[in-house]
């Protein structure tokens, strides 16, 4: 007790103790007083730097997943956050806290913290927000040079229309940071609304330099870029007067691409999705699939999966599936006589699909092969944490070699789909437009100039004769020199 106060003697006699830090004098007279004023000073003395004293309670080691021990102590406002940042992360109503049974939980598990309700989680989750979104405004100040921007806009089925914009970037520390900074309901997809949206959300978060936007192919997506040009370029923040800031979806245009080539299959791949829908309609079809699946000896662990019409890579899961169980759809057309009268019936959308024969398997099978490679070089453009710029070109070159292959096949099927696949190749990627001074028309759209920069950037090609040998066997003998040089 005597190490924090300085006694006081008068005429010999203890009379009181000064308090090391406050300078504050107490009675402490051993007859008379005692040191129980001396012992109340130490817990309220704001000049103390113990921390701790006062506290008799032994404190509670914790180990975390993934942390160090540490001491544990009550903490109202810790714990408030944390279950704040448990219904944000976990997606959870914030009327959580109310249900009786995680209630009478807590009570066991903690008895002292008091569940906070609806509204309280409303205000606290509210809160968080904003606190997080300060701490990354500042952040794109201190961290953020130029940011690249993706954003997209779609329709629920309520018929609303919302837009959302992500932020991708590099920080000082060299670390691929991407932030989703706006997701919002929006009146309509033009062209204006995108792009007064777009500069909206960059004044908001006070992000004024902006290297690339990337958008899919639609057509109101168009304006929204000659928006952000015209704002960026009037600001003076941009690159080369915006003339890079378009950037297209690769694998959007992927997804063109190879929709247009299961054209040449539709219905091949209709007949294999209509008997992949039956068997998964029912939990006796399933059962009795599976049966004959065991009795074919079929070694594969993937069961059937049913595409979305919307998502080609769904197909090719569906297709790499079913080509496996070839031999147990043809067992359990045997057990099961209604799978072939329901495959040939009028009733429904799909009339008269019919049973998958061969030719329709063996279509399903080289569509399988031939969606693989689409399907792992979209997995590779698509990823976000760690940098793609720099493969995009490689990419875009490994599937002009795959069409190429195909429309060099012996296969008739092979070459019908190849000839779509490469129509729609060359619109976005395969032509070279040069100007013409001499005509007033509107100068034609070239592949982004930032598809190449990254990947001459990068030490292992630069401009190299492989970079050249890739340009020229891409574009050709006609247009590669232009390319190679445009970029040289």
């Amino acid at each position: 007790m005597w190490n924090h106060y300085k006694k006081i003697f008068v005429e010999g006699v203890l009379q009181k103790g000064k308090c090391n830090y406050c300078k504050t004098e107490l009675t402490a007279h051993t007859v008379n007083n005692g040191t129980s004023a001396l012992c109340k000073h130490l817990n309220v003395c704001k000049r103390i730097p113990h921390k701790n004293i006062g506290d008799n309670k032994q404190y509670v080691l914790q180990v975390n997943p993934g942390d160090s021990v540490h001491a544990w102590k009550f903490d109202l406002e810790a714990l408030r956050n944390s279950f704040a940042a448990m219904i944000i992360e976990d997606e959870l109503p914030f009327a959580f806290g109310d249900k009786s049974r995680f209630r009478r939980f807590m009570t066991v598990a903690c008895p002292r913290f008091s569940v906070p309700s609806r509204r309280t989680c409303t205000r606290d989750t509210v809160r968080i927000y904003f606190e997080e979104k300060a701490k990354l405004k500042l952040f794109f100040k201190e961290q953020c040079e130029r940011v690249c921007l993706t954003t997209n806009c779609w329709t629920s089925q309520q018929q609303e229309s919302f837009m959302t914009v992500i932020a991708h970037f590099i920080c000082s520390d060299w670390k691929l940071h991407k932030k989703i900074i706006s997701f919002f309901k929006v009146k309509g997809h033009m062209g204006d609304d995108i792009g007064k949206h777009l500069q909206k959300t960059l004044i908001d978060w006070g992000v004024e330099k902006v290297m690339t936007i990337t958008v899919d192919n639609a057509s109101s997506n168009d304006g929204g870029i000659v928006h952000m040009k015209k704002e960026l370029n009037k600001a003076n923040n941009s690159i080369a007067a915006a003339k890079y800031l378009h950037m297209r979806c690769d694998a959007h245009i992927v997804n063109l691409i190879v929709t247009d080539g299961l054209k040449e299959v539709e219905l091949s791949v209709k007949r294999v999705h209509a008997a992949v829908k039956y068997v998964k309609n029912s939990p006796a079809r399933i059962t009795k699939f599976k049966e004959c699946a065991d009795l074919e000896k079929v070694e594969t662990k993937a069961f059937l999966n049913l595409d979305v019409s919307t998502r080609w890579n769904s197909t090719y899961f569906m297709l790499k599936a079913a080509v496996s169980y070839e031999k147990v759809f043809a067992r359990y057309t045997d057990e099961d006589p209604y799978f072939a009268l329901d495959l040939l019936s009028d009733k429904g959308k799909e009339k008269c699909i019919g049973v998958p024969d061969e030719a329709d398997w063996e279509n399903a099978r080289k569509m399988a092969d031939f969606l693989g490679h689409f399907a792992d070089l979209t997995t590779r453009v698509s990823a976000s944490l760690h940098v793609t710029a720099n493969n995009f070109f490689h990419e875009i070159g490994e599937v002009n070699l795959l069409v190429k292959n195909w429309m060099e096949s012996d296969d008739v099927l092979q070459i019908a789909m190849a000839k779509r696949m490469k129509d729609k190749f060359d619109k976005y990627w395969g032509n070279w437009h040069e100007p013409d001074p001499s005509k007033k028309e509107k100068e034609k759209e070239n592949i982004n100039m930032m598809i190449f920069i990254p990947a001459v950037l990068d030490p292992r090609y630069k401009l190299s004769e492989y970079t050249q040998f890739a340009i020229l066997e891409m574009y050709g003998d006609e247009k590669g020199p232009k390319v190679w040089a445009a970029v040289n």
